[in-house]
């Protein structure tokens, strides 16, 4: 009994990290229509930056600040500027799809190439242990999970309760309907690319600090989890991204403790499957509901 509450303590931890980037994801999805692969780039980005900060001496939480900065960069280049002028080109869902594609598999071995295949071990001090009844969790997990609440609280507040956050759900439901109206759908795109890669930063530091190691393919490998918490939470769904983080973390960690870690990630999108032949219209309908790229 004690294995399942340590392992469901863990997979607490986990599904924080997994919401903090299925957030940002939802959200840019919901806003430009655009189904971002180099997401994955990005959360690499984030990695390497807690890395490099640990490196050169400093203090190991300055890279939460660094990591979501430089996300924005990364993902605002991406967006504004890969993608932008691939659709002004004419291209459109499909090719945008492959374009991101293509930017996730040069990033990724572009980092490989330079780093030489390297495994990079991440000097993080976890602190002390946490008790919360059976569930025990050490200082620097509970941090993580507190800053998944923190970024929750701020987008669903901004969502429901802020002039902008009525723009952005307006721009996610009809982008020609919102311009007619007179919403500037420019500026508030360019607040979903600012959210999603400060959130794409902020978890590939969470994601590195909490596993204690990096690669060229860290963020390539848990793309597919956020991917799927941000599929099954419906796109522009905060909530919704939340609580299907939270459903996928903590299977995937109770069937890693009972079952052995190669089967965990399996666990993990045999939710997604059983939703997908559930209720198979609800999760594709999302997806092509909208022709339009809102770039």
């Amino acid at each position: 009994m004690n294995t399942f509450f340590e392992s469901v303590g863990f997979g607490v931890v986990t599904a924080s990290i997994i919401a903090i980037a299925a957030m940002g994801f939802s959200l840019q999805f919901a806003l430009t229509n655009v189904f971002n692969i180099a997401y994955g780039a990005v959360l690499t980005v984030g990695a390497f930056t807690a890395l490099l900060t640990e490196r050169v001496g400093a203090n190991p939480w300055v890279g939460f600040a660094t990591g979501a900065a430089l996300g924005i960069v990364a993902t605002v280049l991406i967006g504004k500027g890969v993608f932008v002028f691939f659709a002004r080109r004419g291209n459109g869902i499909f090719e945008l799809v492959m374009v991101s594609l293509a930017l996730e598999l040069i990033i990724q071995y572009g980092i490989q190439a330079f780093d030489h295949e390297q495994v990079y071990n991440f000097a993080f001090h976890q602190g002390s242990t946490v008790k919360f009844g059976p569930f025990v969790v050490t200082a620097t997990q509970f941090v993580i999970i507190g800053i998944a609440v923190a970024a929750f609280c701020l987008l669903e507040g901004m969502l429901r309760f802020t002039k902008l956050g009525k723009a952005l759900r307006a721009v996610a439901e009809e982008p020609r309907l919102a311009r007619a109206c007179g919403i500037s759908t420019g500026r508030v795109v360019n607040v979903a690319w600012i959210a999603s890669g400060a959130l794409a930063g902020l978890a590939g530091v969470a994601y590195v600090v909490n596993s204690l190691t990096v690669t060229a393919f860290s963020g390539t490998d848990f793309l597919p989890l956020v991917l799927a918490a941000a599929i099954l939470g419906r796109a522009g769904s905060v909530a919704g991204a939340v609580l299907a983080s939270l459903a996928i973390g903590i299977v995937i960690e109770v069937v890693s403790a009972f079952g052995g870690s190669a089967y965990s990630t399996v666990a993990g999108f045999g939710i997604l499957v059983v939703v997908l032949l559930v209720k198979p219209g609800g999760v594709i309908s999302q997806v092509a509901a909208k022709t339009e790229v809102t770039l």
